[in-house]
């Protein structure tokens, strides 16, 4: 592992085989609480560098095929590789307990984590948070042999698609945000094959959100959800769907769409609520 430094806050990285997969990860600080950061499609670990303080070490991934990760199609990330994932930090860093930090696609990972491990969990952060309900068309595209088919006749013959797409933005049956989002991501082959690819990946790795729930409150499990209102990929009434009655899950809604990660308003809070929660803390 390589080390540099940043003022007074170490930094580093590494990668580590996950199932086939090579992930890479960044570590800042040293601290001897544990935080585990996820980001979102088209992210990569430096998303999280905001979180750098002296009392934590804040690990975050490269996703396969996304970052400096490498992607291996024929090894599915499973959640059975995710939680050895976990398993191999808690053991490395000599905690018991770890924060999840979650943004979009990452949110989702840390609810298949919620699932398996709540006992290991101190408290989660998802941020514009995907899996947080159940989602028929991705599951159609990934989980069924036609949804399956059509997804890879996309790939290959995807212009026709975005005409499509295109027409469909002209008479106002697809907003202008949604069809700015999908056209950045599919305009060429080689982005829908990324797309693909990065999707095929992390099927395995959608929540039993049954289970997450039932978790969440056995174990009582600190939530924050930071949504925004003008979001139209993960809408916020998922968030509000998801929260129902919980008393400890807690909704912050922001007048922003589904990058809230990019303002420096919203890495405060997000930074200054995790923090803060650890002041008087001794949990190792």
């Amino acid at each position: 592992m390589n080390t540099i430094t940043d003022i007074d806050v170490k930094e580093s990285f590494g990668t580590i085989d996950v199932g086939g997969q090579i992930m890479y990860y960044k570590e800042v600080g040293t601290g001897d609480k544990l935080i585990l950061a996820f980001h979102g499609y088209g992210n990569d670990s430096s998303l999280f560098r905001f979180l750098k303080h002296q009392d934590f070490t804040v690990i975050s991934f490269d996703l396969p095929f996304q970052g400096k990760s490498v992607g291996t199609k024929d090894r599915p990330f499973t959640k059975e590789n995710l939680y050895k994932l976990v398993r191999h930090f808690l053991k490395e860093k000599g905690v018991r307990k770890v924060s999840l930090v979650g943004f979009s696609l990452g949110a989702r990972i840390c609810l298949c984590i919620a699932e398996h491990m709540p006992e290991h969990i101190y408290n989660m952060i998802l941020i514009a948070p995907d899996g947080i309900v159940h989602n028929r068309f991705y599951h159609f595209v990934t989980k069924t042999s036609l949804g399956n088919t059509l997804f890879r006749n996309f790939v290959k013959k995807g212009e026709g698609y975005l005409r499509l797409f295109s027409f469909m933005n002209k008479v106002k049956l697809l907003s202008n945000s949604k069809f700015k989002f999908a056209s950045q991501y599919i305009e060429t082959e080689e982005l829908r094959t990324l797309l693909y690819d990065i999707w095929m990946t992390t099927s395995p790795l959608v929540p039993d959100l049954k289970k997450v729930d039932q978790n969440i409150k056995k174990r009582k499990i600190p939530v924050h959800l930071y949504v925004g209102k003008k979001d139209k990929i993960i809408p916020y009434k998922n968030a509000l769907k998801f929260k129902g009655k919980s008393e400890q899950i807690k909704l912050h809604l922001f007048e922003r769409g589904h990058n809230l990660l990019f303002f420096e308003e919203v890495r405060g809070i997000v930074k200054a609520w995790l923090f803060r929660t650890y002041s008087s803390s001794k949990e190792k």
